[in-house]
């Protein structure tokens, strides 16, 4: 059945600018210092909490919260570029734990962390690198809220969401502050982590999960 919620998502979110999203193409999640879209906002989302911390486990582990399209689902952004949570969530995935508070027993990397490899290569035999530490597939596969450009005016800090999607994660976050920090949109239907609410929004055709009738 065709998912409306998803349950294990990312706090961040990649803005829709009217324009076709396209599956192989890599999209902005969350702006570099300087070109906020608007003041503060770095399209990183407050769900789990404010603080940095909110952020750095809500990255690696995904948050724990069932979500999906309209105005019942808006939720707080969170000012600031955090660079340092964000870098030390995201990077577990790649098996980089570095001093970020976090452990590879619960959050643990990918069974592949070889960088800049397409999704294409990811699930089709391409370029491997194994992780140091116990891995699981599909950790570099993510999914995050996009969100219309409008929701974003100046000096809004509530947005809701159009719709999910589904990403891969071709890098891990470097040094610094950094620039733009992009994901591949994933096109293939999957099983997501969610699912179906009679009272919800638009159903996802892309994402499922099965139903036992007997």
């Amino acid at each position: 059945m065709p998912l409306n919620e998803i349950c294990n998502w990312l706090p961040i979110s990649v803005i829709d600018y009217g324009t076709p999203i396209t599956a192989g193409n890599t999209y902005t999640f969350r702006a570099q210092s300087g070109t906020a879209i608007s003041p503060g906002n770095y399209q990183i989302l407050a769900v789990a909490g404010s603080g940095g911390a909110d952020v750095r486990v809500g990255l690696a582990a995904g948050v724990d919260y069932c979500a999906g399209p309209g105005a019942e689902y808006s939720v707080d952004t969170k000012p600031g570029v955090s660079s340092g949570p964000v870098r030390q969530g995201l990077n577990t995935r790649f098996d980089d734990y570095g001093t970020s508070q976090v452990n590879p027993q619960d959050m643990p990397p990918d069974k592949n962390i070889q960088e800049n490899i397409t999704y294409y290569d990811y699930t089709h035999n391409g370029p491997s690198k194994a992780p140091s530490h116990p891995g699981f597939n599909n950790r570099r596969v993510v999914y995050i809220p996009i969100v219309k450009i409008e929701q974003y005016d100046q000096g809004r800090n509530i947005v809701k969401f159009d719709r999910f999607g589904q990403f891969f994660l071709q890098t891990k976050v470097g040094s610094g502050n950094g620039g733009d920090l992009t994901a591949e949109y994933i096109q293939d239907a999957t099983l997501g982590v969610g699912r179906y609410n009679p009272d919800g929004g638009a159903t996802n055709n892309l994402l499922a999960t099965p139903v036992l009738y007997k």
